[in-house]
């Protein structure tokens, strides 16, 4: 399930550092129920060494008025998504959300003005637009240093794909069997993100992708995100008619 958040602030302005996904990701863990919110922070979804969250989170939507070296100032109606797989993360986000009253964006006290359900498509070919970018990396043997890939090298695609797989199995409990493939559509240089997350420098990269897979598979690319660290908020993705 996928549902879009409007916030407004308080003020006229939101600030945020130039690098917010952390704030994002706070705000969204403090606003779940407290025991899903600890379970999928500290434990996940185990498939093999590594953990999913099986959660992803669009970028701030919002008119940005300026910034200065460090910051980034919004004007006050902000709009978000968040989505995942699994039914009980969304009601449990919806279910605390229309709870409070007041609701705070990093140092920003901001209220919610609307939040609405939207419904994945389920098309089986579909170009989709990125709301954050996605990250797709290795780290070869013996190198403890992340290597970067771009949607410009084929690898960046096999190891989307290869992902894709193990979150199938974790949500649907079978192995995928199907068509699967991801083209670029679209990207522009200015695509290309520099993030700094808790201390870690991140590569990724936004613009339009086009997906061939069965309807499982489409609506799971929606629901989960693309690539890797989605619920640090990297790799969400819709078709642009539903944003």
């Amino acid at each position: 399930m996928i549902i879009k958040i409007k916030l407004k602030a308080r003020e006229q302005t939101v600030l945020l550092p130039k690098s917010y996904n952390h704030i994002l990701q706070a705000f969204f863990y403090e606003n779940m129920d407290p025991y899903i919110s600890k379970f999928l922070h500290d434990i996940g979804f185990l498939y093999g060494k590594r953990r999913f969250k099986l959660f992803t989170f669009s970028k701030v939507i919002a008119k940005m008025l300026r910034k200065t070296e460090s910051m980034l100032i919004f004007e006050g109606d902000l709009t978000l998504y968040f989505a995942s797989p699994l039914i009980d993360i969304v009601k449990s986000h919806l279910t605390m959300l229309l709870k409070r009253d007041n609701l705070f964006l990093g140092k920003n006290k901001v209220y919610l003005e609307n939040i609405e359900t939207i419904e994945p498509t389920e098309e089986e070919e579909i170009t989709v637009k990125c709301l954050s970018p996605i990250t797709v990396y290795r780290t070869p043997k013996g190198d403890k240093r992340f290597h970067y890939l771009n949607p410009f090298q084929e690898e960046f695609y096999e190891l989307l794909k290869k992902n894709l797989l193990k979150k199938f199995n974790l949500i649907y409990g079978r192995n995928y069997e199907g068509e699967l493939t991801i083209e670029l559509v679209k990207i522009r240089e200015n695509h290309k993100k520099k993030i700094l997350f808790k201390g870690t420098l991140i590569e990724a990269w936004e613009g339009y992708f086009k997906v061939k897979a069965t309807p499982e598979m489409v609506r799971l690319i929606q629901e989960a995100g693309l690539g890797s660290k989605n619920s640090a908020g990297f790799g969400m993705v819709m078709p642009e008619s539903k944003v």
